[in-house]
């Protein structure tokens, strides 16, 4: 079976997967959101089956491996009946239209797409981060059947590496049993399906040329884009952060705890991929409260729906962490020398800001990584502070989002010295970008010319 066959078959399984726990949530989308939401959420389903096999030392034969994943797309479709429904409407909405200024665009953005792609399938894994941890314990995986392997019989002394949470070994893992020789061909099905749930994001506040747009000046962020072929756990940890933003703002509009309850399961997902996650769930409690103070449902429902929120994140942590690094593997990773002994001592806190900005944002280097993206995003929030005077609710909760991630990272430099300037940081700011975004989406200015366009184009 050649790969494009296989990339088709595994790409429908983690969409039934996906669609399956959409369903089970009763999430309500437009059928392209849909449909790309369900795959990546397949994505995750895959990557927590062999470490689930592994929890319970269950060899990680390609029998073991697959027969799980096979069950589990049973399982979430256990509301069968209602699905099948949902597939026909699903079906039956599905409308294909692209307009002719929208090509260009698309043209664009999936010739940058299938550079990606094709990285990705031809070239091997090169970061040292992945071939010094998740690529060499899979790869003795597949040999030994257990990612508890002869990796950690060496001296483990210079690296870190192999005790990060097993998202990326266990999907590295599947893919490898499924032919691929380096595996990571699973990071473009990540990056596809987010472009296309961003796009049609984007298009429901603004004009598709606004969209198209702003969908390639993100793909354009140079280090980003260099992480949609170098794999390591920046990218998808983004993308996941992001989708439990948007679901958790999804819950503000329409008061249904469902939504809010699939945010947390997607915050959680994002914990699994970068285990320091959780402390950006914490700080993101604080918005959740406040909405609850300000529709006057009281403090003591926003602690609760705070806890809905946070509570897959922590759980998350427990078991990645906790349970399967300190108490599974040979090696033992004392994550208490982590932490920073004199926590009253603020200046390196202040430092990690003042770095970020002179180093990461506001320099020759910092647009070098990323592009005049984040110059743009404050164009816009100037023009619209000046022109409008006021921002709306949806503005201001996208700011805030934004806001946890600009201080959230020097707090976690802070706390955790390990996550230094140069690698963890400016690899932690892609989580900022979808944010800003969603912002640009909502930006009065954008959204009052994208009326101006439509009415123009209905006449």
């Amino acid at each position: 079976m050649s790969g494009i066959m296989i990339i088709l078959l595994l790409t429908i399984i983690q969409f039934i997967a996906g669609f399956g726990l959409i369903n089970l949530f009763n999430i309500q989308l437009k059928p392209g959101m849909l449909i790309s939401l369900a795959i990546l959420l397949g994505v995750a389903v895959f990557s927590i089956m062999p470490f689930i096999l592994q929890l319970a030392y269950i060899p990680l034969t390609s029998t073991n491996v697959f027969i799980p994943i096979i069950a589990a797309c049973v399982l979430l479709n256990i509301k069968f009946r209602s699905g099948i429904a949902r597939l026909k409407e699903l079906k039956a909405n599905i409308r294909i239209r692209i307009k002719l200024y929208e090509i260009p665009f698309v043209v664009m953005i999936a010739f940058i797409v299938f550079v990606s792609a094709w990285r990705c399938f031809y070239f091997p894994p090169t970061p040292r981060d992945l071939t010094s941890g998740a690529e060499v314990i899979a790869e003795y995986a597949i040999r030994e059947k257990t990612m508890i392997n002869s990796v950690f019989s060496v001296n483990l002394e210079s690296t870190n590496n192999v005790f990060k949470p097993p998202f990326i070994t266990c999907l590295q893992i599947i893919y490898k049993y499924a032919g691929f020789e380096f595996g990571q061909v699973w990071l473009s099905t990540i990056v596809a399906c987010f472009l296309i749930f961003l796009y049609q994001a984007l298009t429901l506040s603004l004009h598709r040329i606004f969209a198209g747009f702003l969908v390639l000046f993100f793909m354009a962020i140079p280090e980003m884009f260099a992480y949609t072929f170098m794999v390591l756990f920046d990218y998808a940890n983004a993308v996941f952060f992001f989708l439990a933003v948007w679901f958790l703002y999804q819950f503000f509009q329409n008061q249904q705890r469902n939504y809010l309850a699939f945010a947390g399961l997607l915050m959680g997902i994002a914990t699994y991929i970068r285990s320091e996650t959780l402390i950006l769930a914490c700080l993101m409690a604080p918005a959740i409260v406040w909405y609850h103070w300000k529709n006057k449902t009281g403090i003591v429902k926003g602690l609760i729906s705070s806890a809905f929120y946070v509570g897959p994140s922590l759980l998350a942590y427990i078991i990645s962490i906790s349970i399967y690094i300190n108490r599974y593997l040979p090696a033992k990773y004392n994550i208490q020398g982590l932490i920073n002994k004199n926590l009253g001592d603020l200046s390196p806190l202040f430092t990690r800001l003042s770095d970020i900005n002179n180093k990461l944002i506001f320099s020759d280097r910092g647009v070098g990584y990323y592009g005049y993206f984040i110059y743009f995003f404050i164009l816009l929030l100037l023009l619209e502070v000046v022109i409008k005077r006021k921002l709306n609710n949806t503005t201001r909760n996208w700011l805030y989002a934004v806001l946890v991630i600009y201080i959230g990272f020097p707090l976690m430099g802070y706390l955790l010295p390990l996550l230094d300037l140069d690698n963890s940081t400016k690899r932690g700011l892609f989580k900022i970008f979808p944010l800003m975004l969603l912002y640009m989406a909502n930006n009065s200015l954008l959204v009052s010319w994208s009326q101006r366009i439509t009415k123009w184009e209905t006449k």
